[in-house]
């Protein structure tokens, strides 16, 4: 967002928008725009702040200051801070259309944000409107839309139908773009995103649905005949969860709930349908949509939320809400709720399972807890020795592993995660050739989020695998400690690869710490018994790679 508002701005400066305003208000507008650039943006939300003081009528100091704040919010690690600062945004953006509701900048720059923002804080379907809006006042009144200004209405509005899986519009919203700046980097970028989009497209429409079991024929058959029973619905809706077909599941709990509201069972079983969508490891999916998990986290705390709401008293949804609440990250802020549980719980008529699995949790929660003020060091004083002694209290003991057993010729691959954070990291292994071409994966998990202004993800393994082999080395998220994975000496397609040198990558992404590390060594495979030891970093204290050739004993 950073680069190409910046070229807004300074146009917007230099050429107007088709509004005269203040010369001061755009003196104070290019101070800001000056400190924003130098990475001062507290300065930038200073000086609009100030021009918002002498002139509380203008609509443009109302934009780029809720503009500034936004920006803001996407540099903070503090997710009550982030939330604070959106809606502070969003306040501004607000005021600025009512005051200038011909001038396109306000609704771009709401717009924007709304795109932007995550899409459980419900600002989407308003920023896409905005958007619209935007083009057509071009259409309307051209004069006051700039070329710069529409170019960049259409790239968000090409991300924004993305988001909302309208490609055929996204694919609409690139082409403009292309037309309307060819041959530019903005152009290259939107034929690439129109390729991708029709390729997807393309391969929706020739995947074949799997056909109904016979307990969902007979299911939906009933729904046919009465479609206002919602115990039906939620035995189709549980039907479809045994056959692990969750999407369509949920869909059909969010429909019971539509036609009872108060549906407690119908609220349960969509919280579960949801944790189980989130449950599904590291992918294309998710790597496209950083706001996915995030959506879905908060989908599933609303839904549990509601149950309980519907029925207090109820030990079974306390104590799934509570283990939800702990199990979730750390931006969903459920943690005291969650503790607050389990101590219910622990006071009630509850079964003696149900009270010692509620204190077995209440240990759990306490524990994260206290895990994040380790984390809060590491992140807000990394260069203290109290960063370095977290690391060395974390630190697992390493035990090496006997690979003598192992059937030749292979590679171990050896190393250890020497850092804990809240969540379980983004970790792959895998193999290059020494030119750096993929070979193949050896293994990948993880989940994906922002920290920051960092997008948490395996970005050089997903640049190098492009997903090709993901499928089948996908597991359960490994964590802190020691991890040993063997490469059989075959590539993605199960081809025996030919001797010569290959490098093997390990690379981490932990949130929301944002801490992150790629770390890489070569080995050369043939005839003679080689090895390679990396030692660098604290995330991945170490990695040793051997190769052991066919044993001819």
């Amino acid at each position: 967002m950073k680069f190409s508002m910046r070229c807004l701005i300074v146009f917007i400066l230099i050429f107007g928008v088709g509004e005269v305003q203040s010369q001061t208000v755009d003196e104070y507008i290019e101070k800001a725009n000056h400190f924003d650039k130098s990475g001062e943006l507290d300065k930038a939300i200073e000086i609009m702040t100030e021009a918002l003081k002498k002139y509380p009528k203008s609509a443009l100091a109302y934009s780029f200051c809720g503009l500034y704040t936004g920006m803001k919010a996407g540099k903070t690690n503090d997710y009550m801070e982030a939330f604070k600062l959106i809606t502070e945004s969003f306040e501004m953006l607000n005021k600025a259309v009512l005051l200038a509701s011909d001038n396109p900048l306000p609704k771009l720059h709401r717009g924007i944000m709304g795109v932007n923002i995550p899409e459980f804080l419900g600002k989407l379907d308003l920023g896409i409107q905005d958007l619209e809006m935007v083009v057509k006042l071009s259409k309307e009144s051209p004069k006051k839309v700039s070329k710069d200004i529409l170019i960049t209405t259409y790239q968000y509005l090409a991300q924004g139908y993305q988001k909302k899986k309208e490609k055929q519009k996204a694919i609409s919203a690139w082409k403009k773009i292309a037309k309307i700046a060819p041959a530019s980097d903005l152009a290259r970028i939107a034929e690439k995103n129109i390729k991708k989009l029709s390729i997807e497209k393309s391969t929706k429409s020739k995947i074949k649905k799997k056909p109904d079991s016979e307990k969902i024929s007979k299911l939906k058959l009933k729904v046919k005949n009465d479609p206002d029973n919602t115990s039906l619905l939620n035995d189709l809706g549980k039907a479809y969860m045994d056959e692990k077909d969750f999407e369509t599941a949920r869909k059909i709990f969010e429909k019971s709930i539509k036609l009872d509201p108060k549906n407690v069972m119908a609220y349960k079983l969509l919280a579960i349908t949801i944790g189980e969508l989130a449950a599904k490891g590291y992918d294309k999916r998710i790597y496209e949509n950083t706001d996915l998990r995030t959506n879905l986290a908060f989908a599933a705390a609303k839904a549990i939320d509601k149950a309980c709401e519907l029925a207090p008293d109820d030990v079974e949804l306390r104590l799934m809400r509570g283990i939800t609440g702990v199990e979730m990250p750390f931006f969903v802020q459920k943690l005291e709720q969650a503790i607050k549980d389990f101590n219910w719980i622990l006071k009630s008529n509850a079964a003696y399972a149900t009270k010692a699995e509620a204190l077995y949790w209440l240990g759990r929660a306490y524990q994260k807890k206290a895990m994040s003020y380790w984390i809060k060091v590491v992140t807000d004083y990394s260069k203290s020795k109290a960063s370095q002694y977290v690391f060395n209290g974390i630190r697992p003991k390493i035990k090496r592993l006997d690979l003598s057993k192992q059937k030749t010729p292979f590679v171990s691959i050896d190393f250890a995660l020497g850092f804990q954070d809240e969540l379980p990291p983004q970790t792959a292994v895998w193999i290059a050739n020494k030119k750096g071409g993929f070979i193949k994966t050896i293994y990948v998990s993880g989940f994906s989020g922002f920290a920051k202004e960092k997008q948490v993800n395996l970005s050089s393994w997903t640049d190098a695998s492009n997903f090709v082999d993901v499928d089948g080395v996908t597991c359960a998220s490994i964590d802190l400690g020691h991890h040993v994975y063997v490469w059989d000496l075959k590539n993605h397609k199960g081809e025996n690869v030919k001797p010569g040198e290959y490098i093997v990558k390990v690379e981490v992404a932990f949130w929301p710490s944002a801490e992150y590390q790629l770390v890489s060594t070569s080995i050369n495979v043939g005839k003679v018994k080689t090895s390679s030891l990396k030692k660098e970093g604290n995330l991945i204290p170490y990695l040793e790679v051997k190769y052991y050739p066919v044993d001819n004993k």
